[in-house]
């Protein structure tokens, strides 16, 4: 950022979007036009829902293609620029070139919610999902804000703007504009940070593990002296960082002893959670290692850590259990995560956003546990050549769960595929080498195109099979669309 934005952003200033497509990005301009201020913006193509929805709900008018004249016309105070777009981008370019004001939607998200306690959702898996779950019930139970990286099925939307104390936020490690490489969160300055785990990703940003953890490192630095700290004890990367720091903290685990601590879990149509309560600030001492009971409607043990992480935070600022419990249960998740499709002739078929090799172990196991006597299909768009070379021993031994294995190409995303150094056929022989039954049944193939993957299902699936669609880029409409031809 090149500006003070408490010297720019005045009552009804105009703010002109680059890149206003993105679902972030529309998010953030619509929480400022609700909040009154001027706001247009520009993308490079036709906005598809679910962005397009919430710009036309907002009456938020942007141009479709990238033009000078359109930023010199514009008469903004302020440009957010996306950080997908670059000096490539003639509107950038010339945003640089006349050092017009410009930054982030983190930096300008920070200034719209200073007079609210922050609480950023940071970490590896789980992001999204806590985010929406953290919003939802601070909704309900305060009419607090909130903004996630996916549309929460409740609302059909990813953000909401109440009059609450508090504003929760997804903490997104990657840059905040292509010239800055600051993670998105750094802008945030957390009052509260929950912290879902830490594992290596973005290796085009980030050369390895380490250097990812000195980003956590000094957000935790940040951090004011009365902030709080809510994490996964079970992570041993962020107990590590959390016993460094002096801000007060809250634990969460299953597999450890935690603050709050999974004592048991039963699967089902519902996921029941017995959680003992160990943190004496939360109850009164005759009550200190008590159990309590929650129940939520998505399944697998990454959902366990994320309501665990709801619960904790809710419960370490006051909120009482049984408040917590009605509201925890009426949490259907945000799209593209475990999101149901449908059931079409008895095929189940489920779309899921997982790209880094834990949450495509962790999503089909989900589906194990939901479906333990159904036939699991993995259709699996690799993401990036950079994270998939650095995850293939991880992702050669994801799909254990998984009875067929179908790998389209992998998508390059902001990656030029002259570039690439890794093939999907690698991801194969790596799957194919530690699951040998995958390979003795010839049930693992590699898919060309979103019309081959259609046609091997319509082909083959039978009643009982669960379908999970796991893409992000070209492949990420595959699961409605397999809801129409089965």
């Amino acid at each position: 950022m090149n500006n003070d934005l408490e010297n720019i952003i005045k009552p009804n200033a105009r703010l002109y979007f680059v890149g206003i497509g993105g679902i972030a990005m529309s998010a953030v301009a619509s929480i400022a036009m609700e909040l009154e201020f001027d706001v247009l913006g520009s993308d490079s193509k036709e906005v598809y829902s679910p962005a397009k929805d919430v710009l036309e709900k907002s009456k938020i008018k942007y141009f479709l293609g990238y033009n000078q004249e359109q930023i010199k016309s514009s008469g903004a105070d302020l440009f957010i620029l996306s950080a997908g777009e670059s000096e490539e981008n003639p509107e950038v370019k010339y945003i640089y070139e006349q050092n017009l004001p410009h930054c982030g939607f983190a930096e300008l998200l920070h200034h719209l919610s200073k007079e609210k306690l922050r609480i950023v959702v940071a970490g590896t898996h789980g992001k999204s999902t806590t985010t929406g779950l953290l919003g939802h019930l601070f909704k309900n139970l305060d009419d607090s804000s909130f903004m996630a990286g996916a549309v929460l099925q409740n609302y059909q939307s990813n953000f909401y703007l109440g009059d609450g104390n508090y504003f929760v936020f997804e903490g997104d490690e990657y840059k905040e504009e292509f010239d800055d490489p600051t993670p998105k969160f750094q802008y945030y300055k957390p009052d509260i940070l929950v912290l879902t785990n830490l594992e290596y990703d973005h290796p085009d940003l980030f050369p390895n593990l380490e250097a990812l953890e000195q980003e956590f490192r000094l957000l935790i630095e940040k951090m004011p002296d009365d902030g709080l700290i809510i994490y996964n004890a079970d992570d041993a990367s962020l107990t590590k960082l959390v016993n460094e720091s002096n801000i007060s903290s809250v634990s969460f685990g299953i597999d450890n002893e935690a603050d709050f601590r999974v004592e048991q879990v039963q699967y089902g149509e519902f996921t029941t959670l017995e959680v003992i309560n160990k943190f004496s600030k939360s109850v009164s001492s005759k009550l200190l290692g008590q159990t309590e009971q929650y129940k939520i409607q998505l399944p697998g043990k990454i959902n366990v850590y994320n309501a665990l992480a709801a619960i904790a935070t809710l419960r370490s600022l006051g909120f009482a259990q049984d408040q917590i419990a009605l509201d925890l249960i009426t949490y259907q998740g945000v799209k593209r995560r475990f999101e149901l499709v449908g059931v079409k002739n008895g095929v189940t078929i489920i779309d899921d956003y997982a790209h880094h090799a834990t949450a495509v172990r962790e999503t089909l196991s989900a589906a194990r546990l939901r479906y333990p006597k159904g036939k699991i299909w993995a259709v699996f768009e690799p993401h990036t050549f950079s994270r998939t070379k650095a995850t293939l021993a991880d992702l050669a031994t994801s799909f254990g769960d998984a009875n067929e294995v179908l790998i389209s190409e992998i998508y390059p995303a902001r990656e030029k595929a002259s570039e690439a150094t890794i093939k999907s056929l690698d991801v194969i022989e790596a799957i194919k080498a530690y699951n040998s039954q995958l390979a003795t049944d010839n049930s693992i193939r590699l898919i060309e195109n979103k019309e081959q993957a259609l046609n091997i299902i319509k082909a083959e699936a039978k009643a009982t099979d669960v379908i999970i669609v796991m893409a992000v880029g070209s492949f990420n409409r595959l699961a409605y669309e397999l809801k129409e031809i089965l």
